[in-house]
Formats: C-alpha cells, structure tokens, sequence
C-alpha cells in the first residue's frame, strides 16, 4: 500500500468510506453525491489538504484537515454553491428535517472556534477490511507532522461522544485532549486539541530531562550566588 495526496480522483471513494463510517450522520443523509463534490471542492481548496492510503485502485484510508477552517466553508458557499446546491436540494426533499440540520452546519466555523494557526481534522476514515492494520495511526501522524511543516502550531477535530473507534485512534496521539463538549445537529460532540509538533515518547523524555537539566543549573546558580 502506498501513502499518496488527496486529490479530487479520490473524492468518490472518500464519499464512500465516509457514508461506510458514518450511517445516518448529517453529512451521509445529504447523499454520496454530495458528499463527492464536498470532497472535490476541499481537494481544490488553497486552505486543505489531505493523505490517502492507496491499495491499487482501492483507496483504504484518508485523512482530510483543514488549514483555515473558515476559509474552506467561504469558498464552498462562494465558488461551489451551484454544484453542492442540487444534490442538497434532492436529499431535502427526501428528508425534508434536513432544513434545520443545513442551517445550523452554516453556523459550524463560529461554532467550533478554530483560532488562527490551528488545523482542523475535518475527516479521518478507513474501509473495513483495512481496519485494525496500523493504517489510522499512520495517516494520523502523517496529517499532524504535514499541518506544522505548513506553519500550524495546533490542530483540533470534532468527534461524536459514541464514536468509540476515532476517540480511540485520537487517545493514542501524545497531548491530545477533551477541551470541550458542544451540540452540532442533536448530537454531543467532544472538541479534541492537540500543540503541535506532537513528541514522541523519545522526544517527550529528552525535554523532561532538558527541563530537569535546566531546573538543577538554576538551583546551582542559586546556590553559588548565595
């Protein structure tokens, strides 16, 4: 398996991962077609990137952040209205309680308050034959090592508070936290921080004893002053 960008060529499959993972979530009541052009509009986007794991034609993970959240919902709703609007339109009038849920998703960047200089992880999904393979770990260290190289000094995701298996994989970054609880379509989601560069367990111990290191020069310091 190869770890390759996300680009616009894997928008379906990550429409499809998405509706796999996530049964009767908003986003998935919209449709795979909109989902797809969704996906589309992000690959295009100045402000996201995103890594996908590729099994020859098969994409078996991907991971999609956000750079400037507000950004990338700016220009869905200026540059990629027309092609979101149709699908959005046929799936309300299937389920027409999907009015409220899409006026409150407009609300969504000021909802979150993502501050400058913070990532978002706007979506990170696998197929299920490629779970349990160390697949998410990777794709989760790869997306927060790319969004500091690109100047993030810390990245945040939204999770639904039942969503065991993402709250999992996050509970294995280093730092990551709960920083809060919010409502978001009537359901409780957990507002997941972390500071970038995230260490690893070598680097974590290497700054403990350069702290350590500093805090007994100090107290020579203070000593030999006396």
């Amino acid at each position: 398996m190869d770890t390759i960008p996300f680009t616009r060529a894997h928008a379906r499959q990550a429409a499809e991962i998405h509706v796999e993972g996530q049964p009767g979530t908003f986003l998935t009541r919209l449709g795979i077609d909109f989902l797809t052009r969704m996906y589309q509009a992000i690959a295009d986007s100045p402000h996201a990137f995103g890594v996908t794991v590729v099994d020859e034609d098969t994409v078996a993970g991907v991971a999609i952040v956000a750079l400037n959240t507000t950004q990338v919902f700016q220009e869905m709703k200026r540059q990629h209205w027309h092609r979101l609007l149709w699908p959005m339109i046929r799936q309300v009038l299937r389920d027409p309680l999907l009015v409220g849920d899409i006026v409150q998703s407009i609300r969504y960047p000021a909802t979150l308050h993502v501050p400058p200089g913070e990532a978002e992880v706007l979506f990170l999904g696998l197929r299920r034959p490629y779970m349990r393979r160390g697949i998410a770990p990777r794709l989760s260290n790869l997306i927060m090592d790319e969004a500091h190289r690109r100047g993030c000094t810390s990245a945040t995701t939204l999770v639904a508070r039942q969503n065991r298996t993402v709250r999992w994989i996050i509970a294995a970054v280093p730092g990551a936290y709960v920083d809060r609880e919010v409502e978001l379509n009537g359901k409780i989601m957990l507002v997941y921080r972390v500071k970038l560069p995230i260490l690893n367990e070598s680097d974590q111990s290497s700054a403990a004893s350069g702290q350590q290191s500093a805090v007994s020069s100090q107290q020579v310091a203070v000593r030999d002053g006396c």
